[in-house]
């Protein structure tokens, strides 16, 4: 046996410890092309499970997504207006539901392949940012679903006169229930994005704040952007939610963002 050279500990670390790399061996190209394919075919096989779970049970889903309507009108139901508009529609559902049922998988998966070759402090940096995005994402969308969407169809299908009676495509309906669940959870990242800007230095949670009145202006922006309706009151209910997301983002900013040192005073 071979006793190891001691290190002396008052030396500073060198780039291999500073990454994390402790001698092991490294992969080759074809390794980690191998491994790439393997993380692949298992979050395709998962997405698939998903899709197929998802096609078993368009029905419920469905009846999930007409639920917020029906909290406004009670009698509310969609109509089909082509051939082609149920089979669109449950392939618009399991593979719209299989993506959602198969991410965790996914994104393990990509864990998986990028962490080894991460520093540690690209790992502090990354772990909790997908874990904080991750929950952001899914209470935008559970947000959108339970508070956005019924207070926006109720407005929508209630306004106007008795004469005219809702005759809502299933299609046209599936897409705006979509798309206001996607984009919403997707707008709910804000805290994030402003949070990770500032951890690498880029803003200050000051600078943030300075720039509060262009904010509005982008956030009612981006809720006209996002709401496949050009009426106001939806697009109030998206840009409300925002506005406050902006102003956690301020906060998660200055607590995450690095301390500016103090000048050293004179004798020091």
């Amino acid at each position: 046996m071979v006793a190891e050279p001691l290190r002396d500990t008052g030396a500073p670390a060198t780039a291999e410890e500073e990454s994390g790399y402790h001698g092991g061996p490294e992969m080759t190209l074809l390794e980690h092309l191998k491994e790439l394919r393997y993380r692949v075919m298992v979050s395709g096989l998962a997405v698939l499970i998903g899709v197929i779970v998802c096609f078993y049970f368009w029905e419920t889903i469905l009846g999930w997504m007409v639920a917020p309507a029906r909290e406004r009108v009670e009698d509310f139901r969609v109509s089909s207006f082509s051939p082609t508009d149920r089979i669109g529609i449950i392939v618009k559902i399991g593979l719209y539901g299989g993506v959602i049922l198969a991410s965790p998988v996914v994104i393990y998966q990509m864990m998986a392949f990028i962490l080894p070759g991460l520093t540690p402090k690209e790992r502090r940096i990354l772990l909790p940012g997908i874990v904080g995005g991750a929950a952001f994402l899914l209470a935008g969308m559970a947000f959108a679903y339970w508070v956005i969407l019924p207070a926006s169809l109720g407005f929508l299908l209630e306004l106007g006169s008795d004469e005219i009676e809702n005759v809502i495509g299933i299609k046209q309906y599936v897409d705006f229930v979509t798309r206001i669940v996607f984009w919403v959870g997707v707008s709910f990242e804000l805290p994030m994005v402003l949070a990770l800007a500032a951890k690498l230095g880029l803003v200050r949670a000051r600078q943030l704040l300075g720039f509060w009145r262009y904010a509005v202006v982008i956030v009612f922006i981006i809720a006209a952007v996002v709401t496949p309706t050009p009426d106001p009151v939806t697009q109030t209910f998206v840009a409300a939610p925002l506005l406050g997301l902006y102003f956690i983002g301020i906060l998660m900013a200055w607590a995450v963002q690095p301390k500016r040192k103090q000048p050293a005073g004179p004798g020091r």
